[in-house]
């Protein structure tokens, strides 16, 4: 096989069955109000790196020669890795021309090198929404003073406020997922796993283990993709003691109930507040998809709030298909002096539509919805009959050349076309074209206008 491996090539059926799919996450994320973008599929390493650093430089495809004109080669060019990295950047660029708080839909494949396994792919694409605001930094600018609100009454409104955001991203990202599932046939049920990086933060610091909050969370990532076993060597790994380690293990098992009482650490106790007025929010937008889960961490450090990941009941093996969470300080990692904050969501397409393939029948060859047979005594006026319908929108083919009508009528069913337009010499005399069902083999005879 000559193709390159581990980079999608789809058939016909299954490019009809993402075309499908992508329509419903555009029309989903744009009902609720989250404007499309475009970012270039080429990057600086200095942007995609900033954040990351050398865990990002292992991940990416470096691109050679795109700094033709210079003396040197400088390889600073790489293809993006993800849409959220560019999206800080372009919020850099054009932040002069935003009205913020700003909603965006972005939609693009992505390339990252990385080993390659099934759900995995090294060219993949992602459908993310935002809202991306600019955090209140001087109260007297904006006046806050002349409303007699302490800073503490307005950090805790600006809370609530945006807070909203975090459930409203959640609740878009159901509703698209329910649409899939429901256009394509497919009765499978899924639930959001949610949680907030504070409360597990705050918990490690409790264990005094704040120095390693990093390495312990990287770990808990992890719990789901590797045995029980191995989750215990890893943390061994850190130097933990046999009591830390149950520790952690109790907690990322433990209910809410359970939690309120765990811990007096105030950001322990900031992010149980949030996640209960996230989830708050989620019921009155009456959503019930969702459950608390301490294990869920993300482990990408630009996540600092609320953090979700999305998984099938019925595939508990395929990794998430909805992932996402809030984040601080989004842009000072590309110029400091920026005060960006915000809270986002990814539905992993590639990964949801390879599931997909595998659950359902692929027949359709085509997007064509007729077939309008060809006859060599009217073949005139089958083509003025193609001309029409091609002008009022419909998906439509003809035939090219007058064969057999068994064999046309073969090549309608080979391709799941769903109508066949015959207009032979008998039903131009009569006035009129038959309507042929392939699925049903009904016949309605349509007048000729």
């Amino acid at each position: 096989m000559l193709k390159v491996s581990w980079f999608p090539e789809l058939t016909p059926q299954e490019k009809i069955i993402e075309e499908k799919i992508l329509d419903i996450i555009k029309k989903n994320y744009q009902q609720v109000g989250y404007t499309p973008i475009e970012t270039p599929a080429v990057e600086r390493n200095q942007v995609l790196t900033a954040k990351g650093g050398n865990e990002v430089s292992k991940q990416i495809f470096w691109l050679y020669g795109l700094a033709q004109g210079c003396e040197k080669d400088t390889k600073d060019y790489s293809l993006h890795f993800d849409l959220t990295v560019p999206f800080a950047r372009y919020v850099i660029d054009h932040k002069g021309e935003i009205n913020f708080p700003f909603k965006r839909s972005q939609i693009q494949k992505v390339w990252r090198w990385e080993r390659a396994q099934k759900w995995r792919f090294r060219e993949f694409y992602q459908a993310d929404i935002d809202v991306i605001w600019e955090e209140i930094t001087n109260l007297q600018n904006n006046k806050i003073t002349n409303n007699k609100l302490s800073e503490n009454s307005l950090n805790n409104s600006q809370i609530s406020k945006n807070l909203f955001y975090d459930a409203e991203i959640i609740f878009t990202l159901v509703k698209t997922l329910k649409d899939i599932f429901k256009n394509l046939d497919l009765n499978y049920s899924f639930k959001v796993r949610l949680n907030n990086k504070k409360i597990i933060s705050g918990f490690i610091k409790d264990l005094e283990l704040e120095d390693k909050i990093t390495e312990i969370t990287t770990i808990i990532d992890k719990k789901d993709k590797i045995t029980a076993e191995e989750f215990v060597k890893l943390l061994e790994k850190e130097c933990l003691k046999s009591e830390q380690i149950n520790k952690i293990q109790q907690f990322i098992n433990q209910d809410l109930q359970s939690a309120e009482k765990l811990s007096t650490n105030e950001e322990y106790l900031a992010g149980l507040e949030e996640l209960k007025q996230v989830i708050n929010f989620l019921e009155q937008l009456w959503i019930s998809e969702y459950e608390v889960d301490f294990g869920i961490v993300r482990g990408l450090d630009y996540y600092t709030w609320t953090v979700f990941e999305t998984f099938i009941d019925e595939e508990r093996s395929l990794w998430s298909i909805a992932s996402g969470g809030r984040y601080e300080n989004f842009t000072k990692f590309i110029e400091p002096k920026t005060n960006f904050s915000g809270v986002g969501g990814s539905i992993w397409v590639s990964r949801l539509e390879s599931f997909i393939f595998d659950k359902i029948q692929l027949n359709q060859k085509t997007t064509s919805e007729y077939l309008i047979l060809n006859f060599p005594e009217t073949t005139t006026q089958c083509l003025g009959l193609f001309s029409k319908f091609l002008k009022e929108w419909k998906k439509v083919e003809f035939y090219p050349s007058p064969d057999k009508f068994k064999k046309q009528l073969k090549y309608a069913d080979k391709k799941w076309i769903k109508y066949c337009i015959i207009l032979g010499e008998n039903e131009l005399n009569e006035n009129c074209y038959i309507l042929k069902n392939m699925e049903t083999w009904e016949q309605e005879k349509i007048p000729l206008k």
